[in-house]
């Protein structure tokens, strides 16, 4: 790389925003809306987070080490759960482990940042 290529810079978002229902509603939204396989998110997440050529910082600006995808994850019947809807048409579960939901954002962030944009607004 020269010095004139720019390096994509992502960043980790934070347990604060994650823990906005607004946030977290339109995340849901739009995994859901991707039509990805339970059994698919996981490799999903991991291709785009393990081939990204750019940088994963945290808020602080510190490098953010990439966790199992696998592992943080875990049963992929989790992502039934997390896409079901009430009969109102809201999530019908709330996301105790966080950094799931981080695993999601980084997704979108990485592989369609247009989407990713959206999500704090």
């Amino acid at each position: 790389m020269n010095r004139n290529d720019k390096v994509r810079i992502v960043f980790v978002v934070s347990i604060a925003i994650l823990n906005n229902p607004g946030y977290q509603k339109r995340l849901w939204i739009a995994a859901r809306n991707m039509l990805i396989s339970r059994r698919r998110w996981a490799d999903a997440i991991a291709d785009a987070l393990y081939n990204f050529d750019g940088v994963i910082l945290l808020p602080s600006g510190l490098h953010w080490p990439i966790p199992d995808v696998d592992k943080v994850l875990g049963d992929p019947r989790w992502f039934s759960y997390y896409f079901e809807a009430d009969e109102s048409g809201e999530p019908r579960r709330n996301v105790i482990m966080l950094e799931r939901l981080r695993l999601i954002d980084l997704y979108f962030k990485i592989a369609h940042p247009k989407i990713a944009r959206h999500f704090n607004r």
